[in-house]
C-alpha cells in the first residue's frame, strides 16, 4: 500500500505540530551546578631570594569559601490530544531538578490527578497512587503524568484544559517552562515569580467522537540492552483504518531483534515494511531480525532517532500498518536494541514512537499522535591510570618516576600522571606508601602539588585527603609529589614509595605509580525472605508478628558500596486474584528500588513468568490464589553520616492490597552499616621564621566517620629549645584560648572553620585535652611555632599536631595527625590569603571581569557569606617581608581551584610604591600577572613593604 507520509499533506501536518517541542528539548537541558556545601579551598605561593642567591618558598594560609544552596528546576512541555467522551487522556511531562543539592517539589494537577511514572510508560500503573510532592536529587529527572478527565456528555469539537503546577520546597527556587508552552506569562504556583508561565505546563485535550490513537512507550534495561514496548490504542468512538505505526531506532543504539508483535495478523492484511520499502505481509507470531525499514525525517519532519535534529533522511526503523484498529482494541510491539559501546556516563538514548491514521472515515490521514519520550541514561564507568610523566630527572616510560640523587634534608621532585578513563567526570584520591624495606627515611614527609611544584594540591571534596579534583573523562592531569627528605640522613641503597590514585566514584577501582630516590647524598635530609516456607497453600511467609520497627529482624544484610539487596516474595493466599502495592519504613534519609524477579503462578517452586524480569515496580502483577511473585529490593543508604552510623538499622518492607487496604503485610529486615572511624586534621603547613621570631599555622580536626570518637590532643616539636602555643577557639565568639586553660566539662563549645558553635564534651588526660566529636564535627585549632633567638640559618623543626584516639578497642581506632614544617631564614616573607565574594547580577556579571573589585573589608581567610554557582570569589594574596632585609626575585604564584573557572586577573602593586595600603586595582607600579597557573614577579621587596595580587574565578 502506499503509506501516508509519503503524502505532501501528512509530512506538513507533523513538521507543523511536532518539530518545534522536539527541537526545544534538546535546547532545555542545563549544566550541573556545583554542589551545595562544597568547600572551595586553595593555597597559594611566594618564592624568592636572599641578597647570597638563595632560594626560598613560604605557602599562604588555606582560604576557604563554601558554595550556596540553589533551588531550581525545569519542567516541560504543555501538550495536545484528543480525548473520547468518557475518557480519561494522560498528558505525560518531564520535571528536572537544576539546582545543586536535593530538592521536594510540591505537585498541583489544579483539580486532576498527578502521577509519578517510575517507569517512564506514559500510563498510571497499577499500585501508582496519585502524588502531591516528589523528591528529586540535584541534576536527576522524573516524568509526571496529569490525568484530565473528559466527561461522558463532552460534546465534540469542545476543549479541555487541564493544568499541571509545580513548586520547589527551597523558598524562591524557580521551576522554569521549557519546552513547547502553549501558557506562557497565564501562570504562576507559588505567588512569587509573577505570571510568567513558569512553575506550570498547560495540556488541552479537544473532544472528539472519531477514533483517538493513544501511543505510549516503555523501556526497561538489562545491561547493555534495552527493551521499548510500544502501545497503540484506539480509545475514541470510531475504529481508525490505515494506521501506519512507526519507529525508529534511536541514536546510541543498534537493532537487535524483535520479540513480539500483538494485534496485527497478516490474514488482516496487516504489513511491516521491509529494507527495500516493500510491504511484507505479517505471520502469525512475528518476530525475529528481519531487515528495519528506511523512514526519512526531512519527509515526516520529526527528530526519529532522537538525536536533536530532523535532518536525517535515512534512519532505521520499524513501520507496521493496521487495515483496522477497531474501539477500544489495542496493537504492541515489543523489540529490542543495544546500546553502543563507548558512550559517555550521562549520554541519554531517547525515543519516541508515532502512529497515524484514517481517523474520521473521509479516507485520508489525520495526522499523527506522538508517544511519550522515553530517555536511557548510560551509566558510569571507572578507570584510572596513574603512571611517571617523562619530564626533567626521568624521560623513561616505565612507571617510575626516578631521580638519581639528592642532598640530605632536600626537597625532591617527582613528576607523575593521573588519567581518567573511565566513561564520565571523576575525581581521584591522592595517597603515599611508603613501607617496606625501601621506603624514605622515617622522617620523610610528601606533599602533592601542581605541575610545575608552584602550587599544592589540596582537599576539594571535603574527606580530608587531597585529590586531583574533576577530570573529565579521557582528561590528565600532572602531579608534583615532593618528598622532603630529613637532616642528616645518608645512603646508597635506593628508596621507593608507591602513590596510589583512588576512584571517588568507586574506591574500589585504583592504580599504582612509583617513585624512586637512587641515593641520598650527605648530609641532610562499607511477607519473606525466602520460599522456603511456600511448601503448602496458606503458608505464613511471614513469621515475625511482633510490633513493627521493634523486634528482631527476619534478615540482616551488609551494606555494599552503600547498597544492600533483599529477596522478598509474595504469596496470594487470597480466594481471588489480588495485586499488592509494595512500600516501605526506612531510616530517614534512604531509599529502596524493587525490581521484578519472576511469578510462580501455582506455588510449586517453579517461576514461569520472568518476562519482566529486572523491571522497576511499586506493585505485583495480579496474583492467582497462592500465587508468589518473587521480586528484590535494593535499599540505598544514606550519604549522611548521622543517618547512617554504624551498626544495624531496621528496614521494613509492606505489601498491600491495591483492592483493599485492610490486607496487608510486612516483613523485618536490618541493614548492617559497617564501623568507618576516621579522623583527620588538616592541612599541613610550611613556612619560614627568623630567629627568634614566630609563625602561625591553623588546622582542623575532623570526625569524618560514623562513630563517636574521643582524640588527644597534643603538640610536640622536633627541634630543641622551639616552642608552640596550641589554641582552640571557643563558641560562640570563637575566642581563642590555650588548650592548656580547657577544663573538663560535658556540653561546652568549641568553634569549626566556619565560625559555628560545636558542643562537644572535654576531659583533661596525661597528655592534653581529651575532645569528643560526632561524626561530622569539627573543631579548628590554631599553633603558633616559635623559634629560639639561636636558631642558625637552615634550622628545621617540625611541629606534630596530633589528634590521638583514646579508644583501643576494635575495629581499629582512628587517629590524625598534621605537620607543620617551619624553615629558620634570615630573610623571611610571609603570604596571606583571603577571599571576596562578588554575586553576579542578571546578566551573570560578577563586577570583576569589568575591573570592579571588592573593597578590602570583604576579604576574610575562612568566608562566613556562602557562595552561589554562578556567581564569583576573588583570591586575594598578601605577601610580606618580615625580615629586616630586602627579598630578591619575590614571585607570588597561584592557579584556578576545582570547581571554578578564571574570569579575571589583576595586576600586582607594592605599598612601597603607593606610600602604605596600596590595592591591585590601583597600584602605580603594577606588575601583569601570567597565564594560569597565575604568577606576578614583583621583584625586590624592601623590609617590611607588602606586595598585593588578586584574581576572579566564577563558581560552576
Amino acid at each position: 500500500m502506499k503509506h501516508a507520509f509519503n503524502r505532501g499533506m501528512l509530512s506538513s501536518k507533523l513538521a507543523a505540530s511536532l518539530v518545534t517541542g522536539s527541537l526545544l528539548f534538546a535546547a532545555g537541558q542545563t549544566w550541573a551546578l556545583t554542589a551545595a556545601g562544597t568547600d572551595i579551598k586553595n593555597k597559594a605561593t611566594v618564592t624568592y631570594e636572599d641578597i647570597n642567591g638563595n632560594s626560598y618558598s613560604a605557602q599562604s594560609n588555606e582560604a576557604v569559601v563554601t558554595v550556596e544552596t540553589v533551588y531550581a528546576g525545569s519542567l516541560l512541555n504543555d501538550g495536545n490530544k484528543s480525548g473520547a467522551p468518557g475518557q480519561t487522556v494522560y498528558f505525560s511531562h518531564t520535571l528536572e531538578n537544576t539546582g545543586n543539592s536535593t530538592d521536594t517539589f510540591t505537585l498541583d494537577g489544579d483539580g486532576n490527578s498527578v502521577y509519578v511514572d517510575t517507569n517512564s510508560n506514559g500510563v498510571p500503573d497499577a499500585g501508582e497512587t496519585a502524588a502531591t510532592s516528589v523528591q528529586v536529587t540535584a541534576g536527576s529527572t522524573v516524568h509526571l503524568i496529569l490525568a484530565v478527565p473528559v466527561s461522558s456528555g463532552a460534546t465534540a469539537g469542545s476543549t479541555i484544559n487541564g493544568n499541571l503546577y509545580v513548586h520547589s520546597s527551597g523558598g524562591n527556587g524557580l521551576v522554569t517552562d521549557n519546552g513547547t508552552n502553549g501558557d506562557a506569562g497565564s501562570y504562576d504556583s507559588d505567588g512569587v515569580n509573577g505570571a510568567d508561565g513558569n512553575d506550570s505546563n498547560n495540556d488541552t485535550v479537544t473532544v472528539t467522537t472519531d477514533a483517538v490513537l493513544d501511543v505510549t512507550k516503555q523501556a526497561t534495561v538489562s545491561g547493555n540492552t534495552i527493551t521499548y514496548t510500544l502501545t497503540v490504542k484506539n480509545n475514541g468512538g470510531r475504529a481508525a483504518t490505515g494506521v501506519d505505526i512507526y519507529d525508529g531506532i534511536p541514536a546510541g543504539a543498534t537493532f537487535d531483534s524483535v520479540v513480539s508483535v500483538n494485534g496485527l495478523l497478516g490474514s488482516n492484511s496487516d504489513t511491516y515494511q521491509d529494507a527495500s520499502g516493500t510491504d511484507q505481509s505479517l505471520p502469525h507470531g512475528y518476530s525475529g531480525t528481519a531487515a528495519l525499514a528506511h523512514l526519512d525525517e526531512t519527509a515526516l519532519g520529526v527528530d526519529l532517532n532522537g538525536d536533536g535534529d530532523t535532518s536525517d533522511a535515512d534512519v532505521s526503523g520499524m513501520l507496521f500498518t493496521d487495515q483496522s484498529l477497531g474501539v477500544n482494541t489495542t496493537v504492541s510491539i515489543v523489540y529490542k536494541v543495544t546500546m553502543n559501546a563507548g558512550l559517555n556516563a550521562g549520554t541519554q538514548i531517547k525515543n519516541t514512537a508515532y502512529a497515524d491514521g484514517d481517523l474520521d472515515g473521509d479516507s485520508n490521514q489525520d495526522g499523527p499522535s506522538s508517544s511519550n519520550t522515553v530517555i536511557t541514561t548510560v551509566g558510569q564507568t571507572y578507570a584510572v591510570t596513574a603512571d611517571d610523566t617523562e619530564v626533567g630527572a626521568d624521560t623513561t616510560d616505565d612507571d617510575v618516576y626516578t631521580v638519581a640523587s639528592a642532598a640530605s634534608g632536600a626537597v625532591v621532585e617527582f613528576k607523575h600522571t593521573i588519567t581518567n578513563n573511565g566513561n564520565g567526570d571523576d575525581a581521584f584520591e591522592l595517597s603515599i606508601d611508603n613501607s617496606g624495606g625501601s621506603a624514605f627515611p622515617s622522617g620523610t614527609t610528601f606533599s602533592y602539588w601542581n605541575a610545575s611544584g608552584t602550587v599544592q594540591v589540596t582537599d576539594t571534596n571535603g574527606d580530608g585527603n587531597p585529590d586531583t579534583g574533576n577530570l573529565a573523562l579521557g582528561a590528565s592531569v600532572n602531579i608534583t609529589v615532593k618528598a622532603n627528605l630529613p637532616a642528616g640522613i645518608s645512603g646508597s641503597a635506593g628508596y621507593d614509595y608507591t602513590l596510589t590514585a583512588t576512584s571517588v566514584g568507586n574506591t574500589a577501582i585504583s592504580d599504582d605509580t612509583a617513585g624512586h630516590l637512587d641515593a641520598i647524598s650527605s648530609p641532610a635530609v562499607d511477607l519473606a525472605n525466602s520460599d522456603t516456607a511456600i511448601t503448602t497453600a496458606n503458608d505464613d511467609l511471614d513469621p515475625y508478628t511482633g510490633t513493627y520497627p521493634a523486634g528482631t529482624p527476619t534478615v540482616t544484610q551488609a551494606a555494599t558500596s552503600g547498597t544492600a539487596v533483599f529477596d522478598l516474595y509474595v504469596a496470594n493466599e487470597s480466594g481471588n486474584p489480588q495485586s499488592f502495592t509494595l512500600s516501605q519504613n526506612l531510616p530517614t534519609g534512604w531509599s529502596v528500588v524493587y525490581t521484578e524477579v519472576g511469578v510462580d503462578a501455582d506455588d510449586d517452586g517453579t517461576y514461569e513468568n520472568t518476562t519482566n524480569a529486572g523491571n522497576v515496580v511499586t506493585a505485583t502483577p495480579s496474583l492467582p490464589h497462592n500465587g508468589v511473585y518473587h521480586y528484590q529490593a535494593t535499599v540505598q543508604i544514606s550519604s549522611v553520616l548521622a543517618e547512617s552510623s554504624a551498626g544495624d538499622h531496621n528496614v521494613e518492607f509492606i505489601v498491600t492490597s491495591a483492592s483493599d487496604s485492610n490486607v496487608s503485610d510486612s516483613v523485618l529486615d536490618a541493614v548492617t552499616v559497617p564501623t568507618n572511624r576516621n579522623v583527620n586534621v588538616t592541612p599541613d603547613g610550611t613556612n619560614q621564621v627568623q630567629p627568634g621570631g614566630n609563625i602561625g599555622y591553623s588546622h582542623v580536626v575532623a570526625n569524618s566517620g560514623n562513630t563517636d570518637e574521643t582524640v588527644e590532643l597534643t603538640a610536640s616539636n622536633s627541634q630543641s629549645g622551639w616552642t608552640n602555643l596550641t589554641q582552640v577557639k571557643l563558641g560562640g565568639s570563637c575566642t581563642l584560648t590555650a588548650i592548656s586553660s580547657l577544663t573538663a566539662g560535658t556540653g561546652q563549645q568549641l568553634c569549626n572553620a566556619a565560625g559555628t558553635a560545636v558542643t562537644v564534651d572535654i576531659a583533661i588526660g596525661t597528655n592534653g585535652p581529651q575532645v569528643t566529636l560526632n561524626p561530622g564535627e569539627s573543631f579548628s585549632v590554631n599553633v603558633t611555632v616559635y623559634a629560639p633567638s639561636n636558631a642558625a640559618q637552615g634550622d628545621v623543626d617540625t611541629l606534630t599536631l596530633s589528634a590521638t584516639n583514646t579508644d583501643s578497642g576494635a575495629p581499629a581506632a582512628a587517629s590524625g595527625s598534621a605537620t607543620d614544617i617551619t624553615n629558620v631564614i634570615t630573610s623571611q616573607v610571609r603570604l596571606d590569603k583571603s577571599a571576596a565574594v562578588q554575586v553576579a547580577d542578571g546578566s551573570g556579571n560578577c563586577g570583576c571581569e569589568s575591573g570592579t573589585w571588592p573593597a578590602s573589608g570583604d576579604f576574610m581567610a575562612v568566608q562566613t557569606t556562602k557562595v552561589k554557582p554562578g556567581s564569583c570569589v576573588v583570591w586575594r594574596l598578601e605577601a610580606t617581608n618580615e625580615s629586616s632585609v630586602s627579598a630578591q626575585n619575590v614571585t607570588i604564584s597561584d592557579e584556578t581551584t576545582p570547581y571554578t573557572s578564571l574570569l579575571a586577573a589583576d595586576k600586582a602593586c607594592k605599598d612601597s610604591d603607593d606610600g602604605a595600603n596600596c590595592t591591585p586595582t590601583t597600584g602605580t607600579a603594577a606588575v601583569a600577572p601570567t597565564a594560569s597557573p597565575l604568577s606576578w614577579n614583583v621583584g625586590s621587596l624592601a623590609s617590611g613593604d607588602t606586595a598585593r595580587a588578586q584574581f576572579c574565578v566564577r563558581v560552576n
